[in-house]
């Protein structure tokens, strides 16, 4: 009984669910520790606490995006050629003994710990372009939006790492959310190498009738991995719909990502709440987005399923969804995001929407190319990454003379044009389709389901 619902499948949507968890809960360890660890003025008892300037504060929460910028496309295909377990399991479990090793790096050597958030930053890099193999062996093209909406889980990662790392700072110090986090990821780092198996015919205890029933799902497809000559990289460069997919990533991805950074050190500075009134409001539109990507996840396939619109047109409108509601939010910021109840509802209202994308532009990248799709994302996430590492730098340069609201509000300015232009760039070259480079380098031999599919469901658009 047991086994007919927690299902090998089943248990690889959760997995992967508390993956982004992880993922995120690493990643956003720095961004409410660091508003304990720097020492403010007149602050008694400062010894074990840093003197950072701003500049320095920025460096730190932003370097990490070079590490997470370079790994992309090697990421994506490495999972493509030795398997999505062994990429995904062993990043995690070395980003987390480094986050254990932090505090220790930390007084060390402040360069060293530039050093160690690069390292780090590839390692996290690393999980979502190596998803894309997994779903690509284990989801029906028509379930895609649902499998891609545990991106989402990073929602929930946010908001537990800052409601955690809130209360473990104010009972234990900055200190104890590093050991905390670093010991989380090891211990799901040996369940996720106990469960997770990169295709039903490797996995050890499936059963045969849900092997069976993947394998009439999918399209089962034995060729070799392309080596890197052989990918068709002027055609991808060239591709309308692969730069629609990446002008809708760097938006919502810098949009999430730079509120995730600096939105404690906005709570501190402009809004004035302590570390655990921080920590609260900062996690708490988290959980909104996780169910509004859900959710999509969800519309989207039944949208897709039942025929009455096609996936073009659904991508296009939870991409617009996405994209314009957190324009208007940012927009709001801009002109009263001094007004505290005002600026919580901006934040939420962004960060709830922005999750819609998962049922946009981030299942689109299966749709165009299901044989690339790990080595697409890891170049669309590169983009995307090297733009939220330029934004770390902006607002370092907003904030050389101090944290004020006429300072903040040019970050709220830039992300608002950022939105509305990735929104347009979207709806015009956005397509469903997939693509003709895709189905070139397939096997002669393999029948092509996946465009049967399309065509089935009238995928023309």
């Amino acid at each position: 009984m047991v086994r007919e619902i927690l299902t090998c499948r089943r248990v690889l949507h959760l997995m992967v669910n508390s993956e982004f968890i992880m993922n995120t809960m690493l990643k956003a360890v720095f961004n409410i520790a660091i508003v304990a660890m720097v020492k403010k003025k007149d602050q008694p008892n400062t010894s074990h606490l840093f003197s950072w300037s701003e500049d320095q504060k920025q460096e730190i929460l932003g370097i990490f995006f070079w590490g997470f910028a370079l790994t992309k496309i090697v990421s994506g295909r490495l999972a493509e050629i030795i398997g999505s377990r062994k990429v995904s399991g062993y990043s995690m479990a070395l980003a987390s003994l480094l986050t254990i090793c932090t505090p220790t790096i930390a007084y060390w050597n402040y360069y060293v710990l530039l050093m160690s958030r690069v390292v780090v930053g590839f390692l996290i890099g690393a999980t979502w372009p190596a998803v894309m193999p997994l779903a690509s062996k284990w989801i029906p093209p028509q379930d895609h939006s649902v499998f891609i909406s545990c991106l989402a889980s990073t929602a929930i990662g946010a908001a537990l790492a800052y409601h955690l790392h809130g209360v473990l700072i104010d009972a234990y110090g900055w200190a104890s959310v590093f050991y905390v986090t670093g010991s989380m990821g090891l211990l799901w780092s040996l369940v996720w190498f106990y469960l997770v198996y990169d295709s039903p015919n490797q996995h050890p205890r499936i059963s045969q009738r849900e092997k069976q029933t993947i394998e009439s799902e999918i399209e089962v497809n034995n060729a070799k991995p392309k080596q890197f000559n052989q990918i068709p990289w002027k055609q991808i460069a060239k591709s309308g719909p692969v730069w629609a997919i990446t002008a809708g990533q760097v938006a919502t991805f810098l949009g999430y990502t730079t509120c995730l950074n600096e939105m404690p050190s906005y709570l501190d500075q402009v809004l004035h709440l302590n570390i655990k009134q921080n920590g609260f409001f900062s996690g708490l539109p988290y959980w909104g987005g996780y169910c509004a990507s859900l959710g999509s996840g969800y519309i989207a396939d039944w949208l897709i399923k039942s025929g009455k619109l096609s996936t073009t047109t659904v991508r296009k409108i939870f991409e617009s969804v996405a994209l314009l509601i957190p324009t208007m939010s940012m927009l709001t910021l801009a002109l009263w995001g001094d007004i505290p109840l005002i600026a919580f509802i901006a934040f939420t209202t962004s960060l709830t929407t922005n999750a819609i994308s998962t049922a946009g532009h981030a299942a689109n990248i299966l749709d165009i190319s299901p044989n690339y799709a790990g080595t697409i994302c890891g170049i669309v996430n590169t983009f995307s990454a090297f733009a939220v590492y330029l934004s770390t730098r902006l607002v370092a340069m907003l904030l050389r003379n101090g944290q004020s609201f006429q300072e903040w509000r040019h970050l709220f300015w830039t992300l608002f044009s950022t939105y509305l232009s990735a929104s347009i760039i979207y709806l015009i070259w956005c397509s469903s389709k997939v693509q003709p480079w895709d189905s070139e380098k397939r096997e002669e031999n393999v029948p092509h389901s996946i465009d049967m599919h399309l065509l089935g469901k009238k995928e023309n658009a």
